[in-house]
């Protein structure tokens, strides 16, 4: 429904061997998913799980397989970095057959307005074999188009695959495009009780740009994290340094700042983070200057320590940046400690470099800080990415949201306390509302924006259904389990409760079916475990589908004498793993031993054609090493980068604008001209300028709209 996808993925095994035996497996899903359901069938009895307490589930399962029953066990691992679930099949009979078919939920992240994604993983599906694919769309807006992957049959709302799993050689996708691009609620009215409503909203933030908008200057503490470890020798740390270069400079005057640099130590610019002044950046731009990889190992989580240990400034939100090319010393708890210490108004934005990188650790912080993520495998590609990922970090946000829901109701809402939002960004509200009188045709969300209190109307859609509840029951786990009080009883508590109410696999709870056949096993049942692996990449899953996935392949049993854990293997049992395209030259690093660094000499070159250029005797690194922390240029700046003596560089300028304002037009537009193709690397000091420029303009008497005319002209 809309926003919530449920899967269901059917699977075939056959044990061929002449004695029972015990199956295991591990099915690794994308972050954020759950298992839902766990149903199977054999010889026409088909046999539904059901959630109980993890350890209530297990000693069932033991009792059942010992008193001759097959049992069947969905249980959740304990690894904190990865989304296993463990599958066991106990006293699985000779020759026979069983389907299982496992459901899973999981929400969308992410989209973009009017346009949903949906990707069901290649490496769930065996390397050959028949499959048959079938994904449902359900929507509570208008459908204009749906687009999927080459060889699917689009029926209306129903998108088919059936063919030889050989054929795909990606994963199966689907796009919906839809008329409906603002904000909207569906409430679902229980089926069974229709005093409980269960409610989606989907919201989208958005202010429009005013005059007051044009010369603010946010106040906010900018930390960044830079990884100096042996590992980012040569040209990342190179690109490293260029990119805080720009970096320093776009920061807001009325901001602090701080550079610290990790490795087995710490290497901090300032104790604390500092005041942004012309003083202190020059201290900024000295130190970058000798920054080199050469802090050894990788701890991130002592440098993270040390910054939350500062309590954070309520009146500069802190945004911290981490860049980094390897894996940390301890990836599971430099998360928790981001979950634990990451401030309210806090987010934490991260860089992932090369092929090396721990891509785990760098969602898993980014996530539990509530920022973005980026990662490049080209090490000439970090400052255009690190200028992005700061660009994302600057969009106005909305804070104090919260929702009207009717007065005298018991609601459960998750996220309970909802957090910062950037402007024009997409996220979800979840909640069920015990005992409530029905919810009308509008639900209105209040908060407060760049420019004071707003108010939005939501515009609701009404169905009947029992799919959103086990969404909110979805999300308040999550939280509880990300949370900062995720290790009290009291959240391991309410996680079991709701795990059981609402029939979801957590980390305390289990799936358990018996199928009663009373046929005592003798002996010790051997352990065959089927391999699933690589596990599958992290995906994003999305919007109003219902996909079912059926892989008809046969499992075998291989027996072995030597008292080894045998393998149940099925006949197309290879789960494909990501080749690395042959023509992905340079997408990943070529790690070389000769030192050379190819792409800095070609950029020097290039540097030197423009030297070469008339009136320009530098590079873009340097022009904007003169700009100001104002944001502004001076005229001795300009004449410098311009080669151009003080009165020509004025010669053109109109009465009415200040000499700053001239000269930090005159700056951009050597950039304009003469660096049209690294624009998007000091692009974000010009935006600086140009708010730079308006305050001059205002105070040559224009208003704010007339100056950010003048200032763009």
């Amino acid at each position: 429904v809309d926003d919530c996808v449920s899967v269901n993925l059917q699977q075939e095994y056959n044990n061929a061997s002449d004695y029972p035996v015990e199956v295991g497996y591990c099915l690794t899903l994308p972050r954020n998913t759950v298992v839902s359901g766990f149903v199977a069938t054999s010889e026409g009895r088909r046999i539904k799980a059901i959630v109980k307490e993890k350890e209530e589930a297990e000693k069932q399962y033991e009792d059942a397989i010992a008193s001759g029953n097959t049992a069947y066990l969905v249980e959740r691992t304990l690894k904190e970095d990865q989304n296993e679930f463990n599958i066991n099949i106990g006293n699985f009979e000779p020759h026979k057959t069983i389907i299982v078919e496992i459901s899973f939920l999981c929400p969308i992240s992410n989209e973009s307005r009017g346009k949903r994604s949906y990707r069901f993983p290649l490496e769930l599906l065996p390397k050959e074999g028949t499959i048959s694919y079938t994904c449902e769309v359900f929507s509570s807006s208008t459908v204009t188009r749906i687009e999927a992957t080459a060889g699917t049959t689009v029926e209306g709302h129903q998108v088919i695959w059936k063919g030889n799993a050989s054929a795909l050689l990606s994963d199966l996708s689907v796009s919906i495009l839809t008329e409906e691009k603002e904000h909207h609620a569906i409430v679902e009215t229980d089926i069974d009780d229709p005093r409980l409503q269960s409610v989606m909203i989907t919201h989208y933030p958005c202010a429009p740009e005013t005059e007051e908008d044009l010369i603010a200057q946010p106040q906010l503490e900018y930390v960044f994290v830079v990884d100096r470890s042996g590992s980012m020798e040569g040209k990342s740390i190179e690109y490293t340094k260029k990119a805080l270069n720009i970096l320093i400079h776009a920061l807001p005057p009325e901001s602090k700042f701080n550079i610290v640099g990790f490795g087995s130590s710490v290497d901090n610019l300032f104790p604390s983070s500092v005041t942004y002044t012309e003083e202190n950046l020059n201290k900024a731009k000295q130190h970058i200057t000798s920054i080199s990889a050469n802090l050894g190992g990788t701890d991130l989580l002592k440098p993270l320590r040390g910054i939350f240990s500062t309590p954070m400034d309520p009146a500069y939100p802190r945004l911290i940046f981490v860049l980094t090319d390897g894996e940390v010393e301890d990836r599971n708890g430099t998360i928790a400690e981001v979950k634990r210490s990451i401030e309210d108004n806090g987010r934490l934005y991260a860089l992932g470099i090369g092929r090396d990188v721990d891509k785990k650790l760098v969602q898993g912080i980014c996530d539990a800080g509530r920022g973005n993520y980026e990662f490049v495998q080209s090490a000439d590609d970090i400052e255009k990415v690190v200028i992005s990922l700061f660009e994302r970090s600057q969009v106005a946000q909305f804070h104090s949201l919260c929702v009207g829901w009717p007065t005298s109701t018991d609601v459960t809402q998750s996220p309970s306390v909802i957090p910062r939002i950037e402007n024009n960004s997409r996220h979800v509200i979840y909640a069920v509302l015990e005992n409530s009188p029905p919810i009308g045709e509008t639900l209105n969300i209040t908060g407060i924006g760049p420019s004071g209190p707003v108010v939005w109307d939501i515009k609701v859609t009404h169905h009947k259904g029992n799919t959103i509840k086990r969404f909110v029951a979805l999300s308040r786990i999550r939280d509880l389990q990300e949370g900062k009080k995720s290790g009290n009883t009291g959240a391991k508590s309410e996680i079991i409760q709701l795990g059981i109410k609402y029939q979801l696999a957590t980390k305390h709870t289990s799936f358990i079916a018996i199928d009663e056949l009373n046929n005592p096993v003798t002996g010790t049942l051997k352990l065959v475990k089927y391999k699933h692996k690589p596990p599958p990449p992290q995906v994003d899953l999305s919007y109003g589908l219902r996909c079912c996935c059926t892989s008809c392949c046969r499992a075998t049993y291989f027996g072995s004498d030597d008292g080894s854990d045998d393998v149940i293997q099925q006949k197309q049992p290879q789960h494909r793993q990501q080749q690395q395209p042959s023509c992905c030259r340079a997408a990943y690093f070529s790690a070389s031993d000769d030192g050379s660094d190819d792409d800095i000499q070609q950029q020097q070159q290039q540097q030197q054609q423009q030297q070469q250029r008339p009136g320009v005797s530098v590079g873009y690194e340097y022009i904007v090493s003169k700009q100001q922390f104002t944001g502004g240029w001076d005229l001795n700046s300009a004449s410098q980068l311009s080669n151009m003596t003080p009165q020509q560089v004025n010669q053109n300028k109109p009465q009415h604008v200040s000499e700053n304002a001239w000269t930090t037009a005159f700056v951009i537009a050597i950039l304009e001209n003469f660096f049209t193709s690294t624009k998007s690397i000091w692009g974000v000091v010009t935006k600086k300028a140009k708010t730079f420029m308006i305050r001059e303009l205002t105070k040559g008497g224009l208003d704010t709209r007339s100056a950010s005319t003048e200032a763009d002209n």
